[in-house]
């Protein structure tokens, strides 16, 4: 399926004294983002949503430029380029992973067709959520 992604990542305080909150427009911290990585397929919160998910249980840290280069290269596939901003390329999905205390990582989805937040969840909550959707097409370890 190709709906299209793009999994940013971003320290949290970039987003503090937004009225927001986690749930800030991506184009608002694009350009404190760490990576600006296109998906091109299966970007739907149940499928990209829990994959990130489920990648940030083993690879959740403080170090937001580490876990952008960790992303890029566990995540990488033939469909898949960096972008310098987030209005570069049409994308349905735009995953915040918000880092900066790892015991506090956060994912935010915003849908950029309907102009809304989806989620901000806490990895093992996004999992929880489209755990369902997400097993009727692959497996979860």
């Amino acid at each position: 399926m190709a709906t299209r992604s793009l999994v940013m990542i971003v320290d949290r305080k970039y987003a503090r004294g937004n009225s927001l909150g986690l749930a800030i427009h991506p184009e608002n911290v694009a350009t404190n983002s760490y990576v600006n990585m296109y998906l091109h397929h299966d970007g739907y919160p149940e499928g990209r949503g829990v994959e990130i998910a489920v990648w940030l249980q083993d690879n959740n840290e403080d170090d937001g430029a580490a876990m952008a280069g960790k992303l890029v290269c566990d995540m990488y596939y033939d469909s898949c380029y960096l972008y310098p901003s987030v209005s570069s390329i049409d994308h349905q999905y735009t995953y915040v992973i918000w880092t900066g205390d790892k015991h506090k990582t956060m994912v935010t989805c915003y849908d950029n067709y309907s102009t809304e937040c989806i989620f901000v969840l806490t990895p093992e909550k996004l999992i929880e959520k489209y755990k369902h959707l997400y097993e009727s097409n692959t497996k979860l370890n």
